[in-house]
């Protein structure tokens, strides 16, 4: 959904005209978009409101391509986006989680790591988390998870293993 923001600010900084063609090769995203009622977050509002602007200048395409099917301009897309935006980007050696736990433990460290924990919810565009089960006196963000219990995000990517341990010793890992 990023990398159709940036898509669209680029149309509209160039001020590009005619038949536009946006492809993703993530279904989610433009299945999301496609029904545009039901959209509530913030940068889904945020690209809705450049469609709207556009819709007098140009026709817009946004079209779900497969990925890894050694698509040529798929790949080229997948090298932009690994460019243009720090998400993808590593910055140096071990900045990946390397974990050999059950899919269990691997799922709680790529949410965390992610920001997508499963008390995450959307309210009038704005994030949302659970209250702190340790604490009990703010929202359980990622940050504040990893706060609470002392650790650093550098520790996710470093001793991942002793991450896991210290969120079930501090019984915050249902909020991961």
């Amino acid at each position: 959904m990023i990398t159709i923001d940036m898509a669209l600010d680029f149309v509209l900084e160039y001020q590009l005209f005619g038949e536009i063609w946006i492809l993703s090769d993530s279904r989610s995203v433009v299945q999301f978009l496609d029904y545009w009622r039901d959209v509530s977050d913030r940068r889904g509002m945020n690209i809705f409101d450049k469609r709207k602007t556009l819709c007098n200048s140009c026709v817009l395409y946004l079209q779900w391509i497969p990925s890894h099917v050694n698509s040529k301009y798929n790949d080229i897309a997948d090298g932009l986006a690994k460019e243009a935006h720090s998400w993808y980007r590593s910055e140096g050696p071990g900045a990946t989680i390397h974990f050999k736990g059950d899919k269990k433990d691997q799922t709680a460290l790529a949410r965390i790591a992610s920001g997508h924990l499963k008390t995450l919810r959307f309210s009038r565009g704005d994030k949302k988390f659970n209250i702190c089960t340790k604490c009990n006196m703010i929202e359980a963000t990622p940050q504040h998870l990893l706060d609470c219990a002392a650790l650093v995000y550098d520790d996710l990517l470093k001793r991942s293993d002793f991450v896991l341990e210290v969120m079930k010793a501090n019984d915050l890992i249902d909020l991961i």
